[in-house]
């Protein structure tokens, strides 16, 4: 059995900090160029945290979002770098070393739930 998703509000919360930390853009790195300007054109940091929380598969929560399949794809790949230990992937995409270990944490939590299935 996988263990539970984190709740809506920490997920929220988190996508916040990191958006307070690192500007209105950061969120393109993992969702790609829809996730600009903290996730509005996605419908907002609620909405991407609610996905989240509530889709049982990657692909539910790109279908809840309307993400592009190109976008999905750059998404799984963040997610199978994590789930294999390849700092080096998230590393390409401009995460610094100081963010590595928060942006890993969260997506394991996600990855840990099955959400690669």
């Amino acid at each position: 059995m996988f263990s539970k998703r984190p709740p809506v509000e920490e997920t929220a919360s988190f996508l916040q900090s990191l958006l307070a930390s690192h500007g209105p853009n950061y969120l393109e790195k993992l969702f790609g160029s829809k996730a600009r300007d903290a996730l509005d054109p996605l419908g907002g940091v609620e909405k991407v945290a609610i996905a989240l929380s509530e889709s049982q598969t990657i692909e539910d929560f790109g279908a809840a979002l309307h993400l592009m399949r190109s976008d999905l794809e750059h998404l799984r790949s963040v997610f199978m770098a994590v789930e294999n230990g390849d700092l080096g992937m998230l590393k390409s995409l401009g995460i610094k070393d100081s963010e590595l270990g928060d942006v890993k944490f969260f997506l394991e939590k996600l990855v840990n739930t099955g959400f690669l299935d």
